[in-house]
């Protein structure tokens, strides 16, 4: 990838000028794969502003990208995935503001929808650009003008500095073949900020503001937009604390109460707000397996009926799997579906809706897109975590499978091969051909998770059953791997970052809102949650504010539950924290934070490393991980969460189980630039300090015994003994993953066997296509050489016909010659007779 001159800031076109100067695409942008990519020598202790924001892929043509602007330019660079990206931001944005967590903090985020434009001239390509604050931030695919043109395209930018305007310009595009030509500019819509601020989105058709505005021939074009623009505050992480203790423990309660009163939408918000919360304090598996068994009960025998309505449980495990399942979506289907995106194959199977002549070959194509597609989805890595709730069948052995198809396929992967575009997968919205496939791919998937073939209600879909009894073996193969216990906890779990102090407060923002509208006998029955969410909102509605009500005076007492963390979840988070020197995969809760592997400010000693697992798919190459370095400072609180690096030769410091990205080398900023309470570079938690600063002063206070070096030695002994049995856990897991691996090489290859066989019957198919138009082609010339034979012969004959009628008609006209002739010379004669016989009676009077 290649270097990059900076941003340059987009200006509106002049009334004599209809075409908007664009952004310069040779902008330079430097892989992170590569062990001298320039990012780590990265100096960002002298910049007073730093802006560090993600590239959407429509500016540079390439998935998952960043940039990182400072008074010397701006430079991009790429990642392998979205998660790896979202890493990297946060750890350069930590470099610069080292005190995050602890600090109060407002972002800014923009949803935005560019859905369609009408009364635009038909037959032309269409597309959008979107800027902000006149700053060129994505742009739209060119779309063809039908009954309206239609992107239905979603925008979402977060971390943004605070907007005035929101900008679409609309373009005609060009043909692409004419290089020189640029994009015909035709107008702009103009959105303040304030219009589209708050928590409902606002849709509204826009008017185009033409540059050259022709009076006096009706309406101009308009476009519709969908947008929300929110301003977010975000307190210190400690102001949260007894908030999200109280939402760790007493989750199930507050769902039950907020379930009859939430719209759809706010559960959406809701959902997703939780699960982030609970994934990052490592008790999400709890939280989805109490919400999914709630719903089974709900159902009772209907067990068909589970995940088919709008509940909070729904909506939660359709989050849980966004969240986890994105990476394994993008290597499933990405590919595949992009491939149906540029196909001119057409699957169209129903009788009213095509040919009867070319219902066989419709027919061959959609069963070999549904091969291909459960190919993919069976075949690919799949890893939704050791905190999957699947494995829990509560004593009901086909529960798991059943839960896993009424979650996986019929919320998940169905609706991403529906619609690509909302799950990431594609920016386009798909044309009709493409989505009618999708539709019908989804239909065959889903009978297939739900082991069921097409009936009378679509009977034009029954030549499918034969795929799908035949492919039944391997489905239940497939959800008996998913909801193994013991498969799960070999996986790596969530690898994104997860902001919590966002998700804390956007969860507040809800709860607020919610719990306001219930009756009273419900609202005392949700115990000291209304007092907590009061205490957030006077901190938030008093700037500068810096402790919650009430803290001083409960800070001196230890046992106080306002003071410090409750045992419950002081026990949760101090499992999560020491889940490295078990023997067993760590805890999941640290997907937004990350492990020190040695702290002295906890008073403990550290546990010994594990032995380094092999590198899965997309972390960073070896040679990245030997050339980064970071200067550890020597001392500093832990209420910091700056990422760390280790030293020359020394093995990089990854997140924790959750959390695998690589951090870049950054000079820490200066001690200048800090605010007045210190701050250190080698916390132990990112999203999660004020956790870990409560345990700090709760495990020095839980030492037993007067005599210090006495217990350090007991210690010392434990440790060895524990490392010893975490050592022999660890070999036998070792032994479990080879005879794994083993078994995983041998269903590959069979798999690999089965995928090359549909290549190659595709490929045949594909050849019989060709052979079978070109023998057409061959028919149709010798046709057309036949007609072209037969039109010269009737063109000869009528030369024949046209040549004879032509002898005749001389031969006529010589005859008739003559005979005029003869009429001429008779005429003479008949005068000559007349003149004599007036003579003759003049002569006999």
């Amino acid at each position: 990838m290649k270097p990059h001159s900076g941003r340059e800031a987009w200006k509106p076109p002049t009334p004599r000028s209809h075409l908007m100067p664009r952004l310069k695409e040779s902008r330079s942008h430097e892989s992170l794969l590569s062990p001298s990519s320039a990012v780590e020598a990265l100096d960002l202790s002298m910049e007073e502003e730093v802006v560090i924001k993600p590239v959407h892929s429509s500016i540079l043509g390439q998935d998952y990208c960043f940039e990182v602007t400072t008074s010397s330019g701006s430079k991009c660079f790429s990642c392998r995935s979205a998660a790896e990206r979202d890493k990297w931001m946060e750890n350069l944005r930590r470099a610069v503001h080292p005190n995050k967590d602890n600090s109060r903090r407002v972002e800014h985020i923009l949803k935005l929808w560019v859905i369609e434009a009408k009364d635009l001239p038909a037959k032309k390509k269409y597309l959008c650009e979107l800027c902000l604050d006149d700053v060129l931030y994505a742009r739209t695919t060119g779309k063809l003008k039908t009954d309206n043109v239609f992107w239905g395209e979603h925008f979402e930018f977060h971390n943004l500095p605070p907007l005035r305007t929101v900008t679409v310009h609309l373009y005609r595009e060009t043909d692409k073949k004419k290089k020189k030509e640029r994009n015909s500019y035709l107008g702009l819509v103009s959105l303040p900020a304030a219009s589209v601020a708050g928590r409902q989105f606002v849709e509204k058709w826009y008017p185009v503001v033409t540059p050259n505005p022709k009076g006096g021939k009706g309406p101009g074009p308009m476009i519709r937009i969908k947008a929300r623009y929110q301003t977010i505050t975000i307190l210190p992480m400690e102001m949260y604390k007894e908030f999200a203790e109280h939402i760790t423990n007493h989750y199930l309660g507050l769902c039950a109460a907020l379930e009859p009163i939430l719209s759809a939408k706010t559960k959406e918000e809701m959902a997703s707000a939780l699960v982030h919360i609970l994934q990052s304090t490592g008790k999400v598996k709890d939280f989805l397996t109490d919400l999914m068994m709630s719903e089974v009960d709900r159902c009772g025998d209907n067990e068909h009926l589970i995940f088919r309505e709008n509940t909070l449980a729904t909506k939660a495990i359709e989050e849980y799997l966004k969240l986890v399942g994105q990476k394994y979506l993008q290597d499933a289907l990405g590919e595949f579906i992009k491939a149906l995106y540029e196909s001119d194959e057409n699957c169209e199977v129903d009788p009213s809706k095509c040919s009867a002549a070319d219902l066989p070959e419709h027919q061959g194509n959609l069963k070999m897109c549904c091969e291909l597609a459960f190919c993919k989805i069976i075949n690919s890595y799949w890893s939704v975590g050791p905190e999957a709730p699947f494995c829990s069948g509560q004593g009901r052995p086909q529960l798991p499978e059943r839960l896993i198809s009424a979650s996986l396929f019929l919320r998940f992967l169905c609706p991403a091969i529906m619609s690509p575009s909302l799950f990431n997968l594609l920016q386009e919205y798909p044309d009709d051909r493409t989505a009618r496939t999708l539709t019908l791919i989804a239909k065959v998937t889903q009978n297939l998770a739900n082991f069921a073939k097409f009936g009378s209600k679509e009977e034009y879909m029954s030549f499918m059953n034969q795929f799908l009894e035949h492919e039944w073996t391997n489905m239940q193969r497939f959800l008996l791997e998913i909801s193994n216990p013991e498969t799960i906890s070999n996986t790596a779990g969530f690898e994104g970052y997860i902001d919590l102090g966002r998700e804390l407060s956007s969860l507040h923002s809800l709860l607020w809102e919610a719990v306001s509208q219930l009756e009273q006998s419900i609202v005392s029955k949700l115990g000291p949650l209304p007092r907590i969410l009061r205490d957030v909102h006077t901190a938030l509605s008093t700037p500068g504010s810096g402790q919650l009500p009430g803290t001083n005076d409960l800070a001196s007492t230890p046992g106080s539950g306002s003071s410090s963390i409750s045992a419950g979840l002081q026990k949760m988070v101090i499992e999560n924290d020491l889940s490295g020197s078990s023997g067993v995969q760590p805890s999941p809760a640290r997907s937004s934070s990350y492990s020190e592997a040695n702290e002295p400010d906890l008073q403990m000693p550290p546990p010994p490393p594990p032995p380094p697992p092999p590198a899965p798919r997309g972390r960073t190459p070896p040679t990245l991980l030997s050339t980064l370095q970071y200067p550890r400072p020597s001392s500093g609180t832990l209420a910091s969460a700056s990422p760390d690096w280790a030293g020359p030769g020394a093995r990089l410091r990854q997140p924790s189980s959750s959390s695998k990205g690589d951090s870049p080398e950054l000079k820490p900023r200066a001690v200048h630039k800090q605010g007045p309470s210190p701050v250190s570079p080698n916390a132990l938690d990112r999203t999660a300090a004020w956790l870990l600063t409560m345990n700090a002063q709760l495990l020095e206070d839980e030492g037993l015994g007067p005599d210090p070096p006495h217990r350090d030695r007991l210690r010392s002994k434990e440790e060895l003994s524990q490392a010893e049995k975490d050592l022999a856990v660890l070999q036998d897991k070792l032994r479990i993953s080879t005879k794994k691996l083993e078994e995983y090489e041998t269903l590959f290859k069979c798999q690999e066997e089965t995928t090359q066989k549909l290549v190659l019957e595709y490929q045949a198919r594909l050849e019989e296509g060709e052979e079978r138009l070109r023998r057409q082609q061959e028919d149709k010339d010798i046709q057309m050489k036949g007609i072209i034979s037969r039109l010269m012969s009737v063109e000869e004959e009528l030369k024949k016909d046209h040549a004879e009628m032509q002898a005749a008609v001389d031969s006529k006209q010589k005859i008739i010659d003559a005979q005029e002739k003869r009429i001429a010379s008779l005429d003479a004669a008949n005068a000559r007779l007349m003149s004599a016989l007036t003579q003759l009676k003049e002569s006999m009077h």
